[in-house]
């Protein structure tokens, strides 16, 4: 199911301190109450949700990929966190059920114009890639739409992971001067 993988969502603030992943439990159910709920229209695709916990920032993502697309459709939502919500469980839980939504909204919208990860594709077309500012049933909120494809990433990340290259330490690229030829042959 959700693969969380918050090091490349995108924030509209900025971070010192690396996010908390949205619980997997959480991320899981959300992406399976989007496959059931628009199963007439994924023609192959899969929903899949991330979502970040930051200080003073929630960031939601929901992503439509299919296996045979480089592209994705990705709807990203934020919001502020404040302490005064940290500490009270139910002003966080209904944050993240606008963010849901938020989501479940536009993608039944998509969908009207027809089916398949096409149809919502087609409506990224002509979108605003800035985070936009809305209420939301009395909420502030955020939405950044893009092409992210995160299954893809995690995928070339674990391949790159594997060929020894790793998240954490020393590139072996880092080596390279910058004026120093690459040899093509040596690649092989």
């Amino acid at each position: 199911m959700a693969k969380p993988d918050h090091r490349n969502l995108p924030t509209r603030k900025r971070h010192g301190k690396n996010p908390t992943s949205l619980p997997k439990d959480f991320l899981n159910t959300v992406s399976t109450l989007f496959q059931k709920q628009f199963a007439e229209n994924v023609k192959g695709s899969t929903f899949l949700a991330y979502g970040n916990l930051f200080s003073d920032e929630v960031v939601l993502c929901v992503s439509l990929s299919h296996p045979k697309s480089l592209p994705a459709a990705s709807m990203h939502i934020s919001g502020d966190f404040t302490k005064k919500m940290s500490e009270n469980p139910e002003t966080v839980t209904e944050r993240l059920k606008s963010m849901v939504d938020v989501a479940a909204s536009w993608f039944s919208q998509c969908f009207q114009a027809g089916n398949g990860i096409e149809a919502v594709l087609e409506e990224l077309k002509d979108a605003n890639p800035a985070w936009q500012e809305f209420e939301w049933e009395g909420t502030q909120l955020f939405v950044k739409l893009g092409r992210e494809n995160y299954t893809l990433e995690s995928a070339a990340d674990a391949l790159l992971k594997k060929a020894g290259f790793s998240e954490e330490g020393d590139d072996p690229l880092d080596e390279l001067d910058e004026n120093e030829e690459i040899d093509p042959d040596s690649l092989n």
